[in-house]
């Protein structure tokens, strides 16, 4: 017995590596593996409805879940800052669901938990956002307060003040570390004071020290309108059934005037500059390269995803590759376009050892004009969009995922069936329309250089790439003598 145990265990080792040695004959692991073309997606129908109210009602069905996303899309952010007032859409946001007339923040909280759901709100630059997960039978619950803290608000002076000096202080953090000091100088630096980009989404010590509790209602009173937002709904709902919950729960939001506003034109870099920002003792320097690029709406987004994930957009990319795995100065290098509403910036970023902060520079502004002059290859063209085609179908797993896709459309203005031809525009894009968009968008003379870091020690080494001419700024990115 013990033999023929044996002989049965040869028998299999054998045949495992006659297969390794089949399959090994098969696979030239030289070359990257070929793919099929992108699949047809068809994601479910959009439904859509509008409440006496005027809010427009988007609904998907999803009822592979007994689960149900609320996503309310308000088209105001930090854009809709007054200059004077940076982080007052934010603060808004922040303070909305501290209390409601029947509700204290503990008991929004003891509510939403006593269903197990989520309860979320944020703005950003182009928008405002609250958010609800829960079961699909719980909605009934879990829309009694959503609706709650988008009707009735009242800003509670006590909570106002707490979440005023959490502010504050995490402000005064910023202004310690490199990163947000870097992140929030270029801004500066890219849009100037006078463009709502060039601030601070949080807002400044001296604008939220300014923050009343009058300046929050006054936001909300003004924005917070029914015809001023759409409420996305993904999950285990019918129509028929969530629009009389709505009606019934949102019939004391009035809609009303909302005051013209449109996105101040960006300001454009005539000469490449370096700014220096003075961080002592730093054993790193913060980079940031860039310009005020793309609105969400141009034409040309896919060639510029494509062409950007493999200058810095991916672990693989060519920026990241030189500066980290070649050079070693970096633990991570990358680039991104920020498409908003009005021309968000192009960033190529990284944090580098001090002493490569120069050499760093250099890498970076070589990466960038390579691509502007070469663009892409056809080996890194299919790379790109293999790799962009095959995490397509994991950005709508979840309810929640899909509503964050909707989200998208109706902020932007994008077709309904954006995310159905999505994969089709990736396929279609050439090499000659990533030369085009690399050419057109790429302009190093035309983009601004910061360096955060110990000056003392690197502005000699930088000056010497005589790359541009050095600026020293102040921690918000102001010139100063």
């Amino acid at each position: 017995m013990k033999n023929l145990m044996n002989i049965l265990m040869i028998g299999i080792i054998a045949m495992i590596i006659l297969s390794s040695v089949v399959m090994s004959q098969e696979i030239d692991r030289t070359q990257r593996p070929t793919g099929k073309a992108a699949p047809v997606v068809k994601l479910p129908e959009i439904q859509k409805a509008k409440l006496g109210n005027g809010l427009q009602v988007w609904l998907v069905e999803r009822h592979s879940m007994p689960t149900v996303a609320f996503n309310l899309v308000i088209q105001s952010g930090s854009d809709h800052d007054p200059l004077a007032m940076p982080g007052l859409a934010s603060m808004t946001a922040d303070v909305i669901d501290e209390g409601t007339k029947t509700r204290d923040a503990l008991k929004i909280s003891e509510e939403i938990e006593s269903i197990g759901a989520s309860f979320n709100v944020n703005s950003n630059s182009d928008g405002t956002f609250i958010s609800l997960n829960c079961l699909a039978k719980y909605v009934p619950k879990g829309l009694d307060v959503f609706t709650d803290v988008i009707v009735n608000p009242t800003f509670p002076q006590k909570e106002f003040d707490r979440l005023q000096k959490q502010r504050l202080t995490s402000l005064l953090q910023q202004k310690d570390q490199a990163v947000m000091i870097a992140n929030n100088a270029f801004s500066r630096i890219l849009y100037g004071t006078d463009h709502p980009y060039g601030n601070n989404q949080s807002g400044t010590e001296s604008s939220v020290k300014a923050l009343t509790t009058n300046d929050l209602v006054k936001f909300y009173q003004t924005y917070y309108r029914p015809n001023n937002a759409t409420l996305i709904i993904v999950g285990d709902l019918k129509m028929s059934d969530v629009l009389p919950l709505l009606e019934k729960s949102l019939s004391d939001w009035k809609p009303a005037e909302i005051p013209p506003f449109s996105i101040p034109q960006a300001p454009s870099i005539e000469k490449r500059k370096i700014y220096l920002i003075d961080k002592p003792g730093a054993a790193q320097s913060e980079i940031r390269i860039g310009y005020p690029a793309l609105a969400r709406s141009t034409p040309d987004y896919f060639p510029v995803q494509i062409m950007n994930r493999m200058l810095g957009g991916q672990f693989m990319s060519r920026i990241n590759l030189n500066l980290r795995e070649k050079h070693g100065f970096t633990y991570g290098a990358r680039s991104g376009f920020s498409f908003q509403k009005g021309p968000g910036p192009f960033t190529a970023s990284a944090g580098v050892h001090t002493a490569k902060s120069d050499s760093s520079v250099q890498e970076f502004l070589y990466e960038i004009k390579l691509m502007q002059e070469k663009g892409m290859t056809a080996d890194e063209l299919d790379f790109v969009k293999k790799g962009m085609i095959g995490g397509f179908a994991l950005s709508f797993e979840t309810s929640s995922q899909v509503a964050g896709g909707l989200q998208s459309i109706v902020l932007y203005g994008l077709p309904d069936d954006y995310f159905n031809n999505y994969l089709q525009n990736i396929e279609k894009v050439s090499l000659q329309d990533v030369q085009n968009a690399s050419e057109k968008y790429l302009d190093i003379s035309k983009m601004s250089v910061l360096v955060v870091g110990d000056v003392a020690k690197i502005k000699d080494s930088i000056a010497a790439l005589n790359a541009g001419d050095i600026v020293l700024c102040d921690l918000d990115g102001n010139q100063v003598k």
